[in-house]
């Protein structure tokens, strides 16, 4: 089920005249107007997204109504793996998918594509409605990609340490690096975005191993 948001009513405006409007494009189980502005309740989302797109702005009484797709809980982007597609159709294939929701991205590599939406529902809707069926004359199938979405990525880790393995931990934004221990730093290059580390005190002046002559003005006179 998909809840739409119609705002900006004019007064004149009432429930069946809603109703009438958002019907021609798939099947209503709820509509219900408070003050300017209602809410209607559609059967399924590929029609939802159809009836959005063409009475967004629509002139209700001569006053341009809002339409979109109510903003509830979402669980985050998705990006969908499409196996079995000829290069050369990411046009066609974007325009597939935008029937369930918005697609922020679509590519297609060799025999496979990824396409990225940011709303789960709409997604989960997308993959439910066009798994193994029929695009450009093949079977197509969609699943979830085991990677994330490329706006859900760290856009760029730190390099790692100078002179050492391994892999430096990205910090949280706005997290000020601990920098390391002054033992750990002689004779490196600090790495970018670290402070540099507290100067050391000077070492304290070094004593004679013996000393100059201790006895020279004790000796024996005979």
């Amino acid at each position: 089920m998909v809840k739409i948001f119609v705002g900006n009513l004019p007064q004149e405006a009432t429930e069946d005249e809603i109703r009438g409007l958002f019907a021609e494009y798939g099947t209503i189980t709820e509509c219900a107007i408070v003050k300017n502005f209602a809410f209607v309740h559609m059967d399924d989302r590929k029609a939802a997204t159809k009836a959005i797109r063409s009475l967004h702005l629509y002139k209700l009484h001569g006053t341009p109504i809002n339409v979109e797709a109510s903003h509830g809980k979402n669980q985050g982007p998705v990006k969908l793996h499409i196996a079995n597609v000829e290069k050369g159709c990411d046009d066609e294939l974007r325009a597939l998918f935008e029937e369930y929701g918005t697609v922020t991205e679509c590519a297609v590599v060799k025999n496979f594509a990824f396409v990225h939406m940011p709303n789960y529902d709409e997604a989960m809707d997308a993959m439910k409605g066009l798994d193994n069926s029929e695009f450009q004359d093949k079977r197509i199938h969609v699943q979830i990609s085991k990677s994330r979405p490329r706006y859900d990525e760290p856009e760029e880790y730190p390099p790692p340490p100078p002179d050492r393995g391994g892999y430096w931990a990205p910090g949280y934004p706005g997290e000020q690096p601990e920098p390391p221990p002054p033992s750990y730093m002689r004779g490196r290059v600090m790495p970018p975005g670290y402070p540099a580390p507290p100067s050391l005190p000077p070492p304290p002046p070094r004593r004679a191993v013996y000393p100059e002559r201790p006895y020279e003005n004790d000796r024996i006179v005979v």
